[in-house]
């Protein structure tokens, strides 16, 4: 479904980095790029870049919430609670940062951090649902897509 732009996407984004591979903010949504392909190992490599070339910049936010998504689907929870938290801390109104917090606290078990990351993203963003996030959050791969549904439903999102 999402293949014809993520092939695009891709092939923007090596150009921009080829010409300027200092590019933080391409770094990091290359990352995001590579996340949603299903390349996590190479999302997280991207997503450190960024964050190592603009560690305290303005969107360095963005940055901790795509390399929290890396580790959500790499399996590293701690981590990409870790990452989340820090991104949340950074700008609080950050929804993807809040999904992710959600999702990764659920999955690791983490009952009361993931209620209350739950609370949080519902104040963040009202409307969310695990049918949303189905329809909306392009993940490519449909058991890294499952996997980020099940991080919400073991957090109680229905």
């Amino acid at each position: 479904m999402y293949a014809r732009r993520f092939d695009d996407s891709h092939a923007e984004f090596e150009v921009a980095l080829r010409l300027n591979p200092n590019f933080s903010l391409a770094q990091a949504y290359y990352s995001l790029l590579l996340h949603f392909c299903g390349r996590s190992a190479e999302a997280d490599l991207a997503a450190r870049r960024a964050l190592r070339l603009s560690p305290h910049g303005p969107v360095s936010a963005i940055y901790l919430g795509i390399a929290s998504c890396a580790q959500y689907i790499r399996c590293n929870y701690k981590e990409a609670m870790r990452f989340a938290r820090e991104a949340v801390r950074h700008r609080a109104d950050y929804v993807t940062a809040h999904r992710a917090l959600t999702a990764a606290a659920g999955m690791a078990g983490e009952d009361d951090a993931a209620k209350a990351a739950l609370l949080e993203l519902r104040r963040v963003q009202p409307d969310v649902s695990l049918e949303w996030i189905a329809k909306q959050i392009p993940i490519e791969d449909d058991s890294e897509r499952e996997q980020y549904l099940e991080g919400f439903r073991r957090a109680g999102l229905d």
